[in-house]
């Protein structure tokens, strides 16, 4: 049996087969997904030419599930095709918190609780699969779990709304905190149908020579001896 031919798909964002079952945990991008208040708006456009349908879009590059570079926050930083692909594979820890306020801070944490894996994706809950605009009831960062986690090693963040920091905040010091420390971060990621655990995951941007960020595609497989297994 080909491999296409032991893959079916699962439930909701779900591909199953021999190699596991991977979890889509990428906004799927259409015409009418929420950008940031005053961005480009996505926009797919398709036309018939002898026979075939050829499409184009325009589109910001910080929409649906995407990674913002350091370019985006640093003059003359790295920008996201530069960023190491090792980055972005490899075993995840997914958390979830259910504070309130504008910020998630490092006490929403349980106690004592460290990284698992290298890479932490953070499911807050605050902005819905089915969103229809970016509003100020999304949470982002504090500084200070962003600095907590620089000190275990992270090497990734990721977070299930818009932004790490929130829509009303001008000098961005997530952003920048993530960027000082050397941590990839992957903005707009679905995780409400995710189970807490650790997972091996791929997120692979577009690679948009000298951008500033770029929509991935992000997936997760169940590790073995997680308590998703």
């Amino acid at each position: 049996m080909t491999m296409e031919a032991g893959m079916e798909r699962g439930g909701m964002g779900r591909l199953q087969g021999a190699l596991g079952q991977w979890i889509d945990v990428s906004r799927p991008l259409g015409n009418g997904i929420p950008v940031w208040p005053g961005d480009v708006p996505f926009e797919l456009r398709q036309r018939r030419v002898e026979g075939l349908v050829v499409g184009s879009f325009s589109s910001t590059c910080h929409v649906g599930t995407h990674l913002d570079a350091p370019l985006h926050v640093t003059p003359g930083g790295r920008p996201v095709d530069e960023i190491p692909l090792g980055r972005l594979i490899g075993p995840a820890e997914v958390v979830r918190v259910s504070g309130e306020g504008p910020r998630v801070g490092r006490d929403e944490l349980p106690p004592g609780w460290r990284p698992r894996a290298p890479r932490v994706l953070l499911a807050t809950g605050s902005f819905a699969a089915d969103a229809a605009a970016v509003d100020d009831r999304f949470r982002g960062l504090e500084v200070e779990l962003v600095e907590y986690l620089a000190g275990c090693g992270t090497a990734l963040v990721g977070i299930d709304t818009p932004s790490v920091d929130p829509l009303a905040s001008t000098d961005l010091p997530a952003h920048h905190a993530l960027a000082d420390a050397g941590i990839v971060w992957i903005e707009g990621l679905l995780l409400d149908h995710v189970e807490e655990g650790l997972y091996h995951m791929v997120a692979l941007p577009l690679p948009l020579v000298g951008a500033d960020g770029a929509p991935c595609r992000a997936v997760l497989r169940p590790l073995r001896g997680s308590p998703v297994t």
